[in-house]
């Protein structure tokens, strides 16, 4: 386990006149992320689907703010939005792709077609979200990241506890945050050489408006996270830009990091000799 210190005053104040789009940045953990950033002099770009939160949003900012209506799901509306952001401030120097969902996730639910009584195929409108939405602001953001001096740029990547660990019933939730931590391992190893880092953030249980108030009850006193907690995670690529390829886990609002604890125990569970030659595949592969 590495627990990482908190985001100190002088790195916050690094943020000052960088740009940074967030998307779903109109409520909960994207809106905490916006205003912490813009309160330490960043440029934001706030992408969401709702554009009265997003504008009242940057009604409140009052400068150094803009609002695009960005569905994540729709390559066109990424572009859209990328477009928009470098017309306005000229550059992106960090994405937070922190847009989701936990709707739709009823693939065990039997719904029948009326006309024909048979069953019907479960709605993936989950994972053209979570995940397919994901990979599209990373691949926009590589792009854009690649137009700046050295190509540097920090992607951020909303994951979940969902990404590491159960959460049923959110079957589909579960099935696309895991696959935003296989992509981000995927491809660690290649943005950074052209200067440019991916790291993951997966928030344990944080009070948002999306959060039930039933499982809210049931959680009862474990420790949980505030919107305000876990943005300083989504911020730290940004303010640390040496990190890459790291999961954070984040809970009562401590961010501990979590991939190179599962590396230093890689030999015990599969051996000091298997877990040798591993390592070396993983190098020679991460030559390509």
């Amino acid at each position: 386990m590495s627990l990482q210190p908190k985001l100190t005053d002088r790195e916050l104040a690094s943020l000052a006149q960088k740009t940074i789009i967030i998307t779903g940045g109109a409520s909960g953990i994207g809106r905490a992320t916006v205003l912490k950033a813009h309160q330490n002099g960043a440029n934001v770009v706030i992408a969401d689907v709702n554009k009265q939160a997003g504008d009242a949003l940057v009604a409140e900012l009052k400068g150094r703010a803009m609002f695009h209506y960005t569905d994540i799901s729709n390559w066109n509306s990424i572009l859209d939005l990328f477009e928009a952001a470098v017309g306005r401030f000229s550059r992106i120097d960090t994405v937070c792709a922190n847009a989701g969902t936990n709707n739709w996730d009823s693939v065990f639910a039997d719904e029948l077609d009326e006309s024909t009584g048979r069953l019907k195929a479960p709605t993936f409108r989950n994972l053209e979200i979570n995940l397919f939405g994901t990979i599209h602001t990373a691949k926009a953001a590589v792009h854009y990241f690649s137009r700046n001096p050295g190509g540097i740029g920090q992607l951020v990547l909303t994951g979940s506890a969902a990404s590491l660990i159960d959460t049923p019933p959110l079957h589909l939730y579960c099935a696309g945050k895991a696959g935003i931590l296989g992509f981000m391992r995927s491809i660690r190893t290649q943005l950074i050489k052209s200067n440019a880092t991916v790291n993951m953030i997966a928030p344990w249980m944080t009070r948002t408006p999306m959060l039930p108030e039933e499982l809210s009850k049931i959680w009862g006193e474990l420790p949980a996270n505030t919107p305000d907690g876990v943005a300083d995670a989504l911020l730290l690529p940004s303010v640390r830009p040496e990190v890459n390829g790291k999961s954070f886990w984040v809970a009562g609002n401590q961010i501990v990091e979590l991939e190179g604890a599962l590396h230093a125990a890689q030999p015990q569970w599969m051996g000091e000799n298997l877990s040798r030659q591993v390592d070396e595949g993983q190098r020679r592969m991460g030559i390509f």
